[in-house]
């Protein structure tokens, strides 16, 4: 089997996209796993907090306005 230039440029651009290819998913794995961190986090701040059975919070309803 005879290589030529034709063959090995061919070869390397080949690899060369395989690298490149690689190294962007890379980078998106990475960001989707980030972006699921801050969801998680947005989720975890806006829990509900806790309402003192004693105070007043929701005994009323205004009805004229």
């Amino acid at each position: 089997m005879e290589i030529t230039a034709a063959s090995a440029s061919a070869y390397q651009q080949a690899s060369l996209q395989n690298d490149v290819a690689l190294v962007v998913a890379g980078k998106a794995k990475d960001n989707l796993e980030l972006q699921g961190a801050m969801a998680l986090q947005l989720l975890e701040s806006a829990a509900l907090a806790a309402v003192d059975p004693a105070s007043s919070l929701g005994q009323s309803i205004d009805i004229l306005a």
